[in-house]
């Protein structure tokens, strides 16, 4: 690191020496130096991309090197955090489900954290809540109405359990919905039938006048 931050500055190339102590002379303090220097400054150039190894194509040192990275992923990474708070304020459930829809959110988070501004559980919560739809409102208000924060993991459960509930309500009237649908099948075939046995009566009728 001090060949990195710059708290081991290069020494002077050449010394006074010779005979006379007067003559300039090759230091080999700055021989050693620049050895070290450049095993770390070839480490960061092969951790590089290729188009970020041209913004640093003039380096030669590990410092003058750092220097520029830092301020370049810095002002990434500020970008970056502010795309990801966008996303996580944008984000709807819509029509995916509870799983994938906090699945999304929590991913988002992770991203918050990977560009060093982690978002903690209530902060998260909130975002999760804001993108739920209307039919989730009974959660969203036992949530607010909570006197101690609730968890990331503690919320899926709740919106988990609910949407599961709400499935079960839905399912429970296609059932009801069938059975009138067969019964009202069912009477017409009963009047089909009765048409039936007049025609058979008809054709008693026929028969009588035939003899």
């Amino acid at each position: 690191m001090q060949y990195i931050d710059g708290s081991s500055p290069a020494p002077a190339k050449e010394i006074d020496g010779g005979p006379d102590g007067k003559q300039k002379v090759p230091n080999p303090g700055y021989t050693i130096w620049l050895a070290y220097d450049q095993q770390v400054f070839s480490y960061l150039v092969a951790s590089l991309s290729r188009d970020v190894l041209k913004q640093v194509a003039s380096c030669v040192t590990a410092t003058d090197l750092w220097k520029p990275l830092e301020e370049l992923f810095a002002s990434q990474t500020q970008a970056r955090a502010v795309n990801t708070r966008i996303a996580l304020a944008n984000t709807k459930k819509g029509a995916t489900s509870v799983d994938e829809y906090v699945g999304k959110m929590r991913a988002l988070g992770d991203e918050m954290a990977a560009a060093g501004k982690p978002i903690d559980d209530e902060e998260l919560v909130s975002y999760i809540c804001t993108g739920l739809d209307i039919e989730f409102n009974p959660v969203v208000s036992a949530i607010l109405a909570r006197v101690e924060p609730i968890s990331v993991t503690e919320l899926y459960s709740q919106l988990l359990a609910f949407e599961q509930r709400m499935e079960l309500l839905h399912g429970s009237t296609s059932p009801s919905a069938n059975a009138a649908t067969r019964g009202r099948g069912g009477y017409n075939r009963g009047r089909g039938n009765g048409s039936g046995g007049r025609g058979n009566n008809n054709r008693g009728h026929g028969n009588g006048s035939g003899g």
